[in-house]
């Protein structure tokens, strides 16, 4: 029995509710209660009519770069709307393409609904599906000549829908929805939206279906055991079914077996995928040759990727070196053909989902760091960059787990492998291996070489190593040593795009009071404001408080005239007659001395405005100043203020 992690949703109403369709109970954690009404209203293929019912349809979707495989069970109506209204609930399961492929044995459409069904949906954590093993044996007795005709027409790249089959029990029909699939690469299912049933009048995004009547939007009507082909059936579609005729009794049950193992996803958009597919069956891939009688048989496979990995892994927890070793020579030949972006992006998600921990006695293993070496090959393109390093990171270890280190052998294979031009991915490195390690390579990075990897990466560990060293560095009793740290803080905006692209609001004005602080060893002055933000337009506001947590006394007029500054410049207002009297009311609001009356009657003689009318033209124009005035005080509110 497979058992794989399944988060779960139910889709439906209230009893005597009026509200609509929705998502009214899920699991926690990976799918969110919004992802999860998106991807189930993705895939709806209209309203069932009971005699529909109960419909199984499985559909697709990506959770951060991440592919999931679900399956859903629509029941039959036993209670009302508030409109009096019967209505069915949905319930859906989807579970990780990593981790669907991972196991000894691939999963079927059959295997997932039977576990689906077992389950009572309570609580809020994802259940544990336990899964019958891929069963070769029962897929290949489904198939029929509708099921070759429909597996051929679905490499065309358009829909199918089959016809005249209502008298099929829904068992049945999933059964044929199952065994179409395993006429075709396993990794088609990454991208393989099936259904029991759906409603033509409606557009949909299921690719293989039943229906009652054909839709009229682009899909192959293939009646139920018809022996004539649909008009203008392709050839590529023809050369496809004819071949797989060709396979009978235990011959079948052996080709669906291998394209089981055939686990790579696959893209039925993709005409490249469709064409390598049938060139398989063909005979023109190396995995085919020519036996007794005759008759074209499938050779035993290669692995795939996916399986020397999962082989490697078990080598390493058992640490069987002599057969680790073996492996990675399999795996190295796979990792010097040509390994396209999608490949890189798919064995990843892999490896995410099967650490590779290698135990104590294998932590200075020569074989074990080999492996590695491949293993990074496969995963990212040569040369390799610093981000590479953090993809790593998540990849092979988790970044949450940094503090726990990583396996010796998979370090010194990063070493090897990363470029002197990937500094930050160095710093990572060096502080996973150590103290000793991390100073050695901070030894040989200038102020300015620091600052640049801290924007440059937005790593958190990285900016906490750039500050720690900065403040080492900036000591009062080293002059040169502080101007250069205040320097290379300035000229790279106090590493303001690290820090507001990794921290929160409160943790922004910790970093910042901590950089501001690294680089003035005191309370900050009017003439350090003055320059701080004199080159800054539209600081964040987490930095501008982090500003006044370190403020010297008598500092504010300082800050608030060079805010103001700084506004008109953004609005390249700085000269006008507007900036002007935004200053002239700055200073009003920061004079101690004299009444309200005294104030306006010596703003108006310095303005030269004398006594105003009260309909005057001028009054018009005091009042429309007084209004930009407002206006400019009310915007460096909102920006100091959410």
């Amino acid at each position: 029995m497979e058992r794989l992690t399944a988060h779960w949703a139910i889709l439906g109403k209230t009893p005597e509710s009026l509200d609509d369709y929705s998502v009214i109970r899920c699991s926690s954690g990976a799918i969110s209660n919004a992802e999860f009404g998106m991807w189930l209203k993705a895939f709806t293929s209209g309203t069932m009519e009971p005699k529909a019912l109960p419909r199984v349809a499985t559909s697709y979707f990506a959770a951060d770069g991440e592919p999931w495989l679900g399956l859903s069970l629509q029941r039959e109506p036993d209670s009302q709307d508030g409109f009096h209204r019967p209505y069915a609930m949905t319930y859906y399961v989807c579970v990780r393409w990593a981790d669907v492929v991972a196991g000894p044995s691939t999963v079927s459409y059959r295997a997932l609904y039977e576990a689906l069904a077992e389950e009572d949906f309570s609580g809020d954590a994802p259940f544990g599906l336990s899964l019958a093993a891929y069963d070769e044996r029962h897929l290949a007795d489904q198939v029929n000549g509708t099921a070759r005709r429909a597996a051929a027409l679905l490499l065309t790249g358009r829909p199918v829908c089959v016809v005249r089959a209502g008298h099929l029990p829904p068992d049945r029909r999933l059964d044929f929805l199952d065994a179409v699939a395993a006429l075709l690469p396993y990794g088609f299912r990454h991208t393989l939206a099936v259904s029991t049933w759906t409603n033509s009048a409606s557009r949909h995004r299921i690719r293989l279906s039943f229906a009652e009547v054909p839709p009229t939007h682009g899909a192959w009507e293939l009646p139920w055991e018809a022996d004539d082909r649909p008009a203008s059936f392709p050839p590529q579609a023809l050369l496809y079914e004819k071949e797989l005729e060709r396979y009978q009794g235990d011959d079948l049950c052996d080709l669906v077996g291998w394209l089981g193992t055939l686990v790579e996803p696959r893209d039925f958009d993709d005409v490249s995928h469709r064409a390598a597919a049938s060139r398989l069956l063909r005979g023109r891939a190396s995995d085919r040759g020519t036996a007794y009688g005759g008759q074209s048989v499938v050779r035993p496979p290669k692995p795939s990727v996916e399986q020397l990995l999962h082989q490697c892994r078990e080598s390493i927890a058992h640490a069987e070196e002599q057969r680790l070793g073996a492996l990675t020579a399999q795996l190295a030949e796979r990792a010097r053909d040509r390994v396209t972006d999608q490949d890189r992006k798919t064995y990843r998600v892999f490896i995410r989902a099967n650490p590779i921990r290698p135990p104590e006695r294998l932590s200075g293993s020569a074989v074990v760091r080999d492996f590695f070496e491949i293993l990074l090959r496969l995963l990212y393109a040569a040369p390799m960059h610093a981000a590479d390093v953090e993809e790593m990171l998540v990849d092979l270890g988790g970044q949450r787990r940094l503090e726990h280190g990583l396996s010796p052998a998979l370090l010194a294979a990063m070493s090897k492998l990363l470029p002197a031009s990937a500094p930050s991915g160095r710093l990572l490195i060096a502080y996973l291996q150590g103290p000793e390690h991390l100073h050695k390579v901070l030894a040989v990075m200038s102020e300015d070489e620091l600052c640049h990897v801290a924007v440059r990466s937005r790593n958190r560990k990285v900016l906490e190593i750039v500050i720690t060293e900065a403040d080492r560095r900036a000591l009062p009793t080293d002059p040169r040593g502080m101007e250069a740290v205040r320097y290379a803080l300035a000229r790279h905006r106090y590493l303001i795009e690290a820090i507001s692209s990794i921290c929160a609001a409160e943790e922004s004005v910790v970093r910042y009071q901590d950089v501001l602080w690294v680089g003035h060893r005191r309370y900050l002055t009017s003439a350090d404001i003055k320059e701080i933000l004199a080159d800054l337009d539209s600081p964040p506001r987490t930095f501008l408080l982090a500003i006044m947590t370190l403020g010297a006394p008598g500092t504010a007029p300082a800050l608030l005239h060079t805010m103001a500054g700084g506004t008109m410049r953004e609005l390249s207002m700085t000269g006008t007659p507007v900036a002007d009297t935004v200053k002239a009311g700055l200073d009003r609001m920061l004079a101690r001395d004299g009444g309200g009356d005294g104030r306006m009657a010596r703003y108006r003689r310095r303005a030269g405005l004398g006594r105003l009318a009260p309909a005057s033209t001028l009054g018009k124009a005091l009042a429309g100043a007084s209004i930009v005035l407002v206006a400019a005080a009310g915007a460096l509110a909102l920006w100091l203020w959410p």
